[in-house]
């Protein structure tokens, strides 16, 4: 394991912090990937056992017609294969195709968003500067508010009124009206590296933990049981690839307008002067950058819940041809008996149909029958109509077809 800097509050929380977390997470994922595919080791059995197991299922289906040789089908399967064994054989092509896309990938993007803000060891740098005044000021105030001439008026002589003992014997002295303004000042910087630094620390250390069992779940896609906690472990690893994006564009506008508030704030602290209004206006800022940062997994999360993978999956329902039905179809009746007989007399009707008359445009294969004449008479028409046969296949319209007709057409 590399020997990786402790974390030394002296040189900066921030930028200390998340440089040895980054050490730490690079050495643990290398060096559990080494001990996970070593010789000797189960998991390497097991992928040999997966991969066996894959190509029996394939030569399988194709044996028993289920599955075609042909381009479009074999090609999804052979980059799975490929993907797997270069994921799970070398730790170099692990770590450049997935390690540094998702470790070094967002402060790439970063640099092409914000170039001032592009790498996080600047954001850093300028949220332990910014802490490091807050608590500098903090203790000035407090040091400005014990002072004897500070505590009552000019010729007005009191008693300080001291708080109660602590659990350590010592007695504060400062009232707490008077540090109210130290203690917002603490507070903000505490947030201030929580909401910037914390939040890159625990979304890296989240994602270490997914990296070092990336190769278990990369063998896990190659069957469509265990394919979907494949997927969910990619939407993990990019979710806390993502926060780190956002957590640095959120310090950098943070870290802007702290920087203006907490100078001018020091320049007043040096002639004596301290503003309980701009130790106000910080912690509002710096509140609001907690906000944004709270909220900034449940974004994230969002994001990666679309993402759905059909690479390799059975998509005939989404292939399938989509048949519109129309009224006439819905609405027919549950008992109608398909026979074969009567589709094909249909469909010698239609044909002999067609082939005599002029389609119309409103109905094109309606089949039409010769006009009656307008002066038959009630019984007439009554008789032709007991004469006919109602006839339906598919899509046709009901028709009236003479049996006469139809044993022609027969």
């Amino acid at each position: 394991m590399a020997n990786c800097a402790a974390i030394n509050p002296a040189a900066g929380s921030a930028e200390t912090m998340v440089s040895t977390v980054d050490c730490y997470m690079q050495s643990n994922v290398q060096a559990g990937y080494a001990n996970l595919l070593g010789p000797g080791s189960m998991f390497s059995y097991g992928l040999t056992i997966a991969l066996t197991l894959y190509v029996a299922l394939v030569g399988y289906r194709m044996i028993f017609g289920r599955s075609t040789l042909n381009m479009g089908e074999m090609m999804p399967r052979m980059v799975m294969i490929g993907a797997v064994l270069a994921l799970t054989s070398n730790w170099a092509t692990y770590q450049v195709l997935v390690y540094d896309v998702l470790t070094d990938g967002p402060q790439e993007i970063v640099s092409a968003i914000n170039p001032t803000a592009g790498k996080a060891g600047s954001i850093n740098e300028r949220v332990d500067v910014l802490s490091g005044r807050m608590v500098d000021l903090a203790d000035a105030w407090t040091e400005f508010d014990v002072r004897p001439e500070q505590a009552m008026p000019a010729g007005i002589i009191a008693e300080p009124e001291t708080l109660p003992a602590t659990a350590t014997g010592i007695t504060a002295f400062v009232a707490p009206k008077d540090s109210l303004g130290p203690n917002m000042l603490l507070l903000s910087a505490l947030l201030l590296v929580l909401a910037s630094a914390g939040v890159l620390v625990v979304a890296k250390i989240i994602l270490g933990l997914l990296l070092m069992l990336g190769p278990i779940f990369a063998v896990l896609g190659l069957f469509a049981a265990t394919r979907g906690l494949t997927l969910g472990w990619g939407r993990a690893a990019v979710l806390m690839a993502l926060v780190p994006i956002m957590a640095m564009m959120t310090s950098a506008g943070a870290v802007a307008l702290l920087e203006p508030l907490l100078t001018e704030m020091y320049v007043a602290a040096g002639q004596g002067i301290f503003s309980l209004r701009s130790a106000l206006t910080i912690m509002v800022v710096v509140l609001v950058m907690v906000a944004v940062s709270v909220q900034l997994f449940r974004i994230g999360r969002t994001i990666v819940s679309g993402w759905t993978l059909a690479f390799g999956q059975n998509s005939t329902s989404n292939n399938a041809p989509v048949t519109l039905q129309s009224h006439h179809d819905s609405a027919q009746p549950a008992n109608v008996i398909y026979n074969e007989r009567m589709q094909s007399l249909v469909g010698s009707i239609e044909r002999s149909a067609m082939a005599t008359s002029t389609i119309s445009a409103a109905n094109q294969r309606a089949i039409l029958l010769p006009q009656r004449f307008d002066g038959d008479s009630a019984q007439a028409r009554q008789d032709i109509f007991n004469a006919d046969r109602r006839i339906s296949r598919g899509r046709v319209t009901a028709v009236r077809a003479p049996i006469k007709a139809i044993r022609n057409a027969a």
